[in-house]
């Protein structure tokens, strides 16, 4: 049960009581004592909380009641005091809160902009540096390709040389016992003579086809040498390139998380600068309202007060009202009793609340009066 209720009752309990000691006090001309009655006393009992709250008015009675209780509790509590003008304040942080982001907006954007030049200038350097390294590869590979090639193509002109010497050894000694047949022993026929010097050309062209397939093998050897250069040196500076890329991604990736580690930072300070220039900014405000003539103090007790008489006024007009009730009630109650007590002749009426005595139940019918 609630207090409201509890008060309620409280109230309904005293009206009761006091209707009670009105009823018994009215049949004490008949009865001089409300003891055990003789055999022959008649005795009416009524449920007094069952009549009164079957009252037409105690509704009404009961809604005057709960007013009342509302009164009190208004002034039991008091409003609270006028607070800071919030609204004020709010209003001028949150125009200092929009300038100030505005302000923090800029700067990152600053910031960022510039992370992203530095960003670039270093990208810019390392394809510089990427592009000099490869540069300075190339030449180091070219000059070492270089220098074996040539190495080689020494060793096979040497190996050339030597070839095509054996190979003039080998027709030198027929070449010449062929000239040598021709002088010593002498042409005996211009027939003869026709086919020595066919003889003669035969070794010679013979001599020169293996010379120039000499020539050319040595030839096909150092171009197929100079090939297999020139792609170790090609495989070679591929793979520098690539290496030398992996690097530059490394190094700018390790930037670009430095740079943005740096932002953070930067933006961290940036709100935390915002965030104390709008504490300052909030206590400065506040400050200055504090500093302000205490008006809005005076209205809050002249309205309090005002209030209070308000209050007050409402409470006696609503204790005037219920005491009217009760007695009208009361009044009801009491007539209806006595009229139904000398209806049905009984001597005394009791109610439940004054004793728990067997006799006529007279409830119902005073209901039945009070309702007509």
């Amino acid at each position: 049960m609630s207090h409201q209720d509890a008060a309620v009752s409280t109230a309904r309990a005293w009206v009761l009581l006091a209707l009670a000691a009105v009823l018994v006090g009215g049949c004490r001309g008949r009865v001089q004592s409300t003891s055990a009655p003789v055999a022959e006393t008649r005795v009416g009992v009524v449920d007094l909380q069952v009549v009164t709250r079957a009252h037409p008015r105690w509704q009404q009675l009961d809604a005057v009641v709960k007013q009342l209780q509302d009164v009190q509790a208004q002034l039991a509590l008091l409003p609270p005091a006028p607070a800071m003008p919030e609204a004020d304040v709010r209003r001028a942080l949150d125009e200092e809160a929009r300038r100030l982001q505005g302000e923090l907006d800029k700067e990152l954007a600053f910031l960022k902009q510039d992370g992203d030049r530095r960003l670039q200038a270093f990208a810019d350097e390392l394809r510089s540096e990427q592009v000099a390294k490869i540069q300075q590869v190339r030449r180091e590979l070219e000059a070492q390709g270089d220098q074996e090639i040539m190495a080689r193509r020494d060793e096979l002109r040497a190996q050339l040389r030597a070839a095509e010497q054996q190979i003039r050894d080998e027709y030198r000694y027929p070449l010449l016992n062929l000239r040598l047949r021709a002088e010593v022993a002498g042409l005996t026929s211009e027939e003869e003579a026709k086919q020595l010097q066919q003889q003669v050309q035969a070794l010679q062209d013979e001599r020169e086809q293996r010379l120039a397939a000499q020539a050319d093998e040595t030839q096909k050897t150092f171009t197929e040498f100079q090939k297999i250069k020139e792609d170790e040196v090609n495989a070679k500076l591929k793979a520098a390139q690539d290496a030398m890329q992996v690097e530059a991604q490394r190094r700018l990736l390790t930037r670009q998380q430095q740079v943005q580690a740096e932002l953070r930072q930067a933006a961290a300070a940036l709100d935390e600068t915002f965030r104390a220039r709008l504490e300052r900014r909030r206590k400065e405000l506040l400050a200055a309202a504090e500093r302000q003539p205490s008006g809005r103090q005076g209205t809050y007790v002249e309205s309090l007060g005002e209030r209070n008489r308000r209050l007050r006024g409402e409470l006696v007009s609503l204790q005037e009202q219920r005491a009217r009730l009760e007695d009208s009630i009361l009044a009801e109650v009491k007539i209806e009793v006595a009229a139904i007590a000398q209806d049905r002749k009984l001597d005394v009426v009791l109610t439940r609340l004054v004793a728990n005595v067997a006799g006529i139940d007279i409830t119902t019918d005073v209901i039945q009066k009070l309702k007509r």
